[in-house]
């Protein structure tokens, strides 16, 4: 059995991290796009488990990488941050990674 993102070293993640990115340049170059967002997901899951959980703030708001979409973080649950997305009020989880600091419009890292 695979070992958990939890569970890995700095090091371990930073080596899945590459294979994911690897496998998703092959998943682009052969049209398989699902499967390169779901690559891509489990990407900055991975990197989630790289950053300081302190970066984001419940309550703020935040962009949606590689979209226009504002997502206001309710709470956190481990590397995911709960919240509603461009207001409407269903909730939804993101890995931390995938949100950019409202000033700044860069990653929360």
């Amino acid at each position: 059995m695979a070992k958990l993102y939890r569970d890995m070293t700095q090091e371990e993640l930073e080596q899945e991290m590459k294979r994911l990115q690897d496998e998703g340049h092959q998943a682009l170059a052969e049209a398989r796009y699902e499967e390169l967002d779901v690559l891509e997901r489990k990407y900055y899951l991975a990197l989630s488990y790289t950053l300081d959980r302190d970066l984001l703030t419940v309550g703020e708001t935040y962009t949606i990488i590689d979209s226009n979409d504002r997502f206001e973080v309710t709470r956190m649950d481990g590397v995911m941050a709960w919240g509603y997305r461009n207001g409407v009020r269903l909730e939804e989880a993101y890995p931390m990674a995938m949100l950019l600091d409202p000033k700044s419009e860069r990653p929360s890292q």
